[in-house]
């Protein structure tokens, strides 16, 4: 070995514990996790799931509803489509609603089996290990032969296995920021935007540049660190879960005591293969922690153990901390998972019967700025603002009526009695209302009706004409 090349720091000899974060050592620098592969029952369900998700994630842009993608936002047009939904601006009240469902029901899951979240559909999860982790192991070899290799020189071997992994790494997340840009830009708009000059379209190439950035820094460095540092749900855990909730765990009375041996002490040979799987390098030996992303790793690992040692499955497995400690059954009946669930079935109702309860036609009935009336001989004159939005996924013509007329005197004026609207898109109109000064003795309404010419559903909006 050359002396320009000094072989690097290898890591530091240490079990994880409870007191300390085992990706960090204790000089503060990064301790990079190389799990090793493991295979079995929950390993290949989880696979399954997430190439399910990742097939729906990739899948959902191309599929059309009702003439509109199944899912987009279009934020410039300030409007979405959800699954044949049309959404406006005027609707964005409903998300209230809708994410207080998902964050309550969010809630019950937890309260019932833990993590569950995290191990099967977050997306950090899903992409980490069931995309880049594989990559990696496919270009770079199984977990020795990785902290091998990087600890140490740099060898034409180790180059060219690092940066085939790296432009791999990159080209995946320039693929998944496009795909994740096709959720805000129609596909036929996204390909020509993709095939045009990015100055044609700084907007859209900042934003792919920098998911592209976010992805690669998090997928290739960053890693298990979002779990730990930036993700609040594993703070959150120790407030949702009891001792009823459903966890990875280790059956201490089953595995302790520990013994290298198979005659002798509990069925734990401590083989330590369970930390050497997890991907934030805990021990699930030492009960339940922040850092469990309840990958199920660990389950297949033990399993995997006892089988050669002719043991029954099961030592590390899903199962509450009351059956684990040998307490009995597990009980559903909780005040917190009912308090989650009304709380969630809430907000899922509230938000049901407002979606149910849109009307295709928003239309408002405003007074101009300024005075609020003007005096034109002997006549007084009001000002109005009437503002009329499509929120049907069609583009409509509306027709715009009076509807005084058992007001004698009143003379409202519609500049523009016919109105036509894209799909989502608003507009404003002026509406004058006259009236004669001597008729004038107390605030009474005026009326304008907005009928669809099409459907012939209508809305009537009213404002107060106002005098001396």
């Amino acid at each position: 070995m050359s002396e320009t090349s000094p072989p690097r720091q290898k890591p530091e000899k240490r079990r994880p514990d409870l007191d300390t974060v085992y990706s960090i050592n204790s000089d503060g620098s990064r301790n990079f996790m190389h799990p090793a592969d493991v295979k079995g029952r929950w390993q290949t369900r989880v696979q399954i799931f997430w190439l399910l998700l990742m097939g729906v994630y990739a899948g959902l842009p191309w599929i059309t509803i009702g003439g509109h993608p199944a899912v987009l936002f279009d934020l410039p047009g300030r409007q979405a489509y959800l699954f044949g939904l049309g959404f406006t601006n005027q609707d964005f009240y409903l998300s209230f609603f809708v994410f207080t469902a998902v964050g309550f029901g969010l809630f019950v899951v937890t309260a019932l089996f833990g993590r569950v979240w995290c191990g099967f559909t977050c997306p950090q999860t899903v992409f980490m290990e069931g995309m880049f982790r594989r990559i990696e192991r496919w270009i770079e070899g199984p977990r020795n032969q990785r902290i091998r290799r990087n600890l140490g020189p740099m060898t034409a071997d180790k180059f060219w296995r690092k940066a085939l992994k790296h432009a791999v790494f990159l080209f995946l997340a320039l693929n998944i920021a496009h795909i994740f840009l096709a959720y805000f830009i129609p596909l036929k708009d996204l390909a020509y935007v993709v095939r045009s000059s990015p100055a044609q379209h700084p907007s859209a190439f900042f934003w792919t540049m920098f998911w592209t950035a976010v992805l690669y820094f998090d997928f290739a460095w960053f890693r298990e660190q979002t779990c730990l540092i930036i993700c609040p749900y594993g703070r959150l855990q120790s407030a949702l879960i009891d001792r009823d909730t459903i966890v990875i765990g280790y059956d201490e009375l089953r595995g302790e005591p520990r013994h290298k041996g198979v005659r002798e002490g509990g069925d734990c040979v401590d083989c330590y293969r369970c930390v050497e799987v997890c991907p934030t390098g805990i021990d699930i030996r030492n009960g339940l922690q922040m850092e469990c992303i309840a990958c199920t790793r660990c389950i297949d690992a033990c399993d995997e153990v006892m089988r050669r040692i002719g043991k029954p499955e099961g030592l590390v497995r899903f199962d509450s901390e009351r059956s684990f400690e040998g307490e009995g059954r597990r009980s559903l009946i909780r005040p917190r998972l009912f308090a989650y669930l009304f709380a969630g079935l809430v907000g899922l109702a509230v938000a049901g019967l407002a979606i149910g309860a849109r009307e295709p036609i928003q239309a408002n009935l405003l007074r101009a700025r300024g005075m609020p009336y003007l005096l034109e001989g002997q006549r007084i004159r009001n000002l109005y603002n009437l503002h009329v939005q499509n929120k049907t996924g069609e583009p409509a013509v509306y027709l715009i009526e009076v509807g005084n007329e058992e007001r004698p005197g009143l003379e409202v004026i519609v500049p523009q009695t016919a109105l036509r609207l894209d799909a989502g898109e608003d507009a404003e109109l002026p509406i004058f209302a006259y009236y004669g000064k001597g008729d004038y003795d107390a605030p009474f309404p005026v009326y304008i009706s907005v009928v669809d010419s099409a459907s012939q559903s209508s809305r009537i909006v009213e404002a107060t004409f106002r005098g001396p």
